[in-house]
Formats: C-alpha cells, sequence, structure tokens
C-alpha cells in the first residue's frame, strides 16, 4: 500500500511538473510574440459599430501589430470616461462632448480619434404625442439610461433648443431596454442614436413613430471617439499608435464588406444580423464624409473640436481647460485609411 503512495505521489509530483512546465513554455511563447493585453472598453452593448474589433480580432491583425484585444462591454459614455480616468481599461470608446466635461470635472482623459464625424444622437416619440419638433419634448417622459451619453448631453440640446431641460419627466432604464421602453408605450419619447432605428423596426410598429436629429438641430459637435487617460497616453503611446491603426484599418474594411464584417460579428456575439446590417449601412453616413475621404478615417479635425468645445462651454458647463488639453492626434495613423467612397 506504502508503495502505490508512493508511486502516485511521484506521478503526481511529475504531472505538476510538466504543467508547470507547458504554463512557462505558454508564457515564453507570449511573450517571444511580443503580444500585449489591451483593454477596450465599448461604449455600449453590442452594436453594429462594433464589428471592426471583433475583424480585426478574426483576421490577427490586432495580434500581429503586438496587441492581445479584450473587449469590454459598455455601460454609456459616462462610465467611459469614468473608467478611463480610472485606470481600468487601456482606450474607451465615449461620446466626445461626455469627454469634455468629465475633462473639466477632473478627468483626465483626452480623444485620441474620432469614430463618427457627424453625430447620431437622435430621439424617437409616438407621432400620436403631437410632436412636431424636438422642443416639443417638454412635459413628456422621455427614457434613457442614467449614464448614457444623451442624458449627459440632454441639458447642452435643451438649451440649444430652447427648452428647460428640467422640463422632462426621465425614466431610468437598463441599457438595453430602449426598445422595449418605447414599444410598451413605458415613455413618450426614447433618447437613442439614428443607428439604432432598425432595432425598433424589428420589435414594433415604425409607422407609429418618428426620429429628430439633433445635428438637423444646430447639435454640431463630433461623437463616438476613442478617448484615453494622460497616464495611458505617456505610457502606453506606441501601444495606442498600433491599436488605432489596426482598428481604422479595420474600420475601413468592415465599411467596404458590411455583410461580411457583421458575420463575423455573429461568430463572437449573439446578436440580430439583418438588424445589424441595416445599422451598419445606417452608421455609414456618420463615416463617409469629405472630410474622412481627404484626412483618413477617425482624422481630428481641430475646427471640429473647437466646435465640440464651445457647444460643451456656452450650453452645458463653463470649461476651464484649454481646448489643446483634450485632444492628442499624435497616435493617429501615420499612413491615413481613406479607401472609401464619398457618394
Amino acid at each position: 500500500m506504502k508503495k502505490i503512495l508512493v508511486f502516485l505521489v511521484v506521478v503526481i509530483s511529475a504531472m505538476a511538473m510538466l504543467f508547470a512546465q507547458g504554463a512557462n513554455e505558454s508564457q515564453s511563447k507570449e511573450s517571444q510574440k511580443g503580444v500585449e493585453k489591451f483593454d477596450l472598453l465599448l461604449n455600449w452593448t453590442i452594436a453594429a459599430d462594433h464589428a471592426p474589433y471583433y475583424v480585426g480580432i478574426k483576421n490577427g491583425w490586432y495580434e500581429e501589430a503586438g496587441i492581445d484585444l479584450n473587449v469590454i462591454i459598455g455601460q454609456g459614455s459616462g462610465y467611459s470616461a469614468q473608467m478611463v480616468d480610472a485606470g481600468k481599461c487601456d482606450v474607451a470608446i465615449c461620446d466626445a462632448p461626455v469627454a469634455f466635461k468629465f475633462r473639466n470635472q477632473g478627468a483626465e482623459v483626452k480623444l485620441i480619434g474620432i469614430i463618427f464625424d457627424k453625430h447620431p444622437n437622435s430621439m424617437y416619440y409616438y407621432l400620436d404625442t403631437g410632436m412636431k419638433s424636438p422642443a416639443d419634448v417638454a412635459g413628456k417622459t422621455v427614457a434613457v439610461p442614467p449614464t448614457d451619453g444623451h442624458k449627459v448631453m440632454w441639458p447642452a440640446f435643451a438649451s440649444m433648443i430652447g427648452v428647460d431641460p428640467n422640463s422632462v419627466d426621465f425614466v431610468n432604464i437598463d441599457s438595453t431596454a430602449k426598445v422595449s421602453a418605447l414599444a410598451s408605450r413605458n415613455a413618450d419619447v426614447v433618447f437613442e442614436l439614428l443607428t439604432g432605428y432598425p432595432n425598433f423596426e424589428a420589435a414594433m410598429d415604425t409607422s407609429l413613430i418618428g426620429n429628430f436629429l439633433w445635428a438637423d438641430y444646430g447639435f454640431e459637435c463630433y461623437a463616438h471617439s476613442y478617448i484615453a487617460s494622460d497616464k495611458t497616453c505617456k505610457e502606453k503611446g506606441d501601444l495606442i499608435a498600433k491599436f488605432l491603426d489596426v482598428t481604422y484599418r479595420a474600420w475601413e474594411w468592415s465599411i467596404m464588406h458590411p455583410e461580411e464584417a457583421i458575420d463575423i460579428l455573429a461568430e463572437y456575439q449573439p446578436i440580430n444580423k439583418e438588424a445589424l446590417v441595416k445599422s451598419l449601412y445606417i452608421e455609414q453616413s456618420f463615416i463617409l464624409t469629405q472630410r474622412y475621404k481627404d484626412h483618413g478615417i477617425g482624422w481630428i479635425d481641430p475646427e471640429g473640436i473647437k466646435a465640440t468645445y464651445n457647444l460643451v462651454n456656452n450650453y452645458q458647463e463653463k470649461l476651464t481647460y484649454p481646448v489643446s488639453d483634450i485632444y492628442d492626434d499624435s497616435f493617429l495613423p501615420k499612413v491615413p485609411y481613406t479607401n472609401i467612397i464619398v457618394k
């Protein structure tokens, strides 16, 4: 019996050594490959505009650049700014005006690249509410998650259209409940991106609802952007540059192959492919701009930064830092991705 026990101990010890050796070899290989973990926090739950990251992962582009990309589901632009400032992720997607506001409140965040060259914020409403313009939202119930970019930027847009920001009755909802909140008439209005229209179309009779795009009523500023902390920009500048280069390459590919991009996204996430293909086509209108054709996808226009700064400063809160502090365009691809068709 003792011999058997001794034998088992020897075998177990040998197996442990083999596993340890295997783990060390695996770590050694990772080190040799030079792949470094990089956390990207999304702005929201999975949407069509998140397809490029999985396109880059699927094609091995991030790995080739030395990046082990970890995609984290988001909870709104306000949450993104907080997590970047707290060092919980390397880069996050955030609505630009939200980042401007949070920096003013002490968060050391800045824009390092743009996604949408035009702002897709909008409001969906029931036609029978009698709304004829965005200003008619006064006195209505509005469903929106508390950390949603729409909620953070509402005071600015409200002031712009001449409405008291406190004149609406907000209904706090979960990040995934926007469509159901409107479909069930839990609210008269839902703040949601124009790119989310296919989700409403799939769940309800869209002949009963209308939509106001904020940009059509003076809300001209940068929208979805990549942000990083001042510290990460200093300590991981090379990695940020590699991330942006691969990401904009993946964006270019996704714009040129929308159906295939959504197919790839579906390999990683449970999605409604038909709805998201429609969403990606809608999103192209916010990316296929002359500015991007001339300067590359994600280009940061200093004038666009100033316009966003002025919007926040004039309609939301007085900004106490110079406009140069809120962005850094030094990490953008040296050879811009401009292979897009501008109609």
